[in-house]
């Protein structure tokens, strides 16, 4: 299977830039996005998906570092490398980016070779860490597990949120697979929006409507419950005025009967180390499973069990 062609997004305002940065990158075998400021740059982004950006740190309307806050600030773009390309040398312009997560700089002139270099480790360390879900682009199962397993090792205190959709699949089957996806990406960023109140926190994508939160063990519940506020306030948008003024929705069941559904919500699971050791990321997935099943029999709304049990 031949390997996809990586698109780069180039930012720049400087029209001899772009031209020259995009042939190198064109003749080292990538297809190259321009962008002449930073809002087009934003735009292009979000629209045409690119595997890395390079950034001019001074460009029209906004800067380098500007763009990089907007695009983070997004959950599918948490992980796409970033370059920043800049003509100042001081560690100033560098210091003003700590807490970015930029994972290179450039200097203006960059030698063409280094260009291609840069881009290319960049791009393989990035393929390495992220297996990531091509709806979401949140890391999956490999990822998921190798950061559960650092965190059993670590032996500090630590919780994992497994978080389930109720209701999905007779939403999907009613409303189809695009609206289905919609659901997917609110949730994802609902998620990442709630575990940013632990700033080392990890959010995965297990696959279909399962997800995955690894924080501190002080932080879960608190995650939790605006996990299950934001989901519950959200939740009614999805559907149309008929089931939203009834309050539920009218689909066919498993037996092809028609049932009612309540509306969507989310069923989550907390396991933590705090009562128990855990010793393997299998054991960590059964009692998940476990404590995400006890939350999805909630009769309505979104919920959440925390495992209690010392043994």
């Amino acid at each position: 299977m031949t390997e996809p062609i990586a698109k780069i997004l180039l930012a720049d305002d400087s029209p001899a830039i772009l031209c020259l940065v995009s042939e190198v990158l064109t003749n080292a075998g990538f297809t190259v996005i321009q962008a002449t400021n930073g809002q087009e740059a934003i735009e292009k982004t979000y629209k045409q998906n690119p595997d890395l950006l390079i950034l001019d740190y001074d460009m029209p309307q906004k800067n380098g570092f500007e763009v990089v806050q907007e695009v983070r600030s997004r959950t599918g773009y948490l992980h796409t490398p970033i370059i920043i390309f800049t003509a100042n040398t001081e560690k100033s312009t560098k210091l003003e980016g700590l807490g970015l997560d930029i994972d290179d700089y450039l200097t203006k002139p960059a030698d063409e070779d280094e260009i291609v270099a840069r881009v290319k480790l960049l791009l393989k360390r990035n393929k390495q860490k992220m297996d990531s879900n091509p709806l979401t682009h949140l890391p999956g199962n490999p990822s998921i597990q190798a950061h559960v397993e650092r965190e059993i090792s670590s032996g500090r205190p630590f919780a994992v949120l497994y978080c389930d959709l109720n209701n999905f699949k007779s939403f999907n089957d009613k409303y189809g697979f695009e609206a289905g996806d919609r659901v997917l990406k609110q949730t994802s960023e609902i998620l990442v929006q709630a575990a940013r109140q632990d700033s080392d926190s990890f959010v995965g994508h297990i696959g279909g409507d399962d997800f995955i939160i690894v924080c501190a063990f002080d932080k879960a519940e608190p995650i939790a419950r605006e996990i299950i506020k934001k989901t519950d306030a959200l939740a009614p948008s999805f559907y149309n005025e008929q089931d939203r003024a009834q309050g539920f929705m009218l689909a066919p069941n498993r037996k092809g009967e028609e049932e009612k559904f309540n509306f969507l919500a989310i069923g989550i699971g907390i396991v933590h180390n705090t009562k128990r050791k855990l010793t393997s990321f299998a054991m960590v997935s059964h009692i998940g499973a476990e404590l995400k099943c006890l939350a999805k029999q909630h009769p309505v709304g979104s919920y959440y069990v925390m495992d209690r049990r010392a043994e």
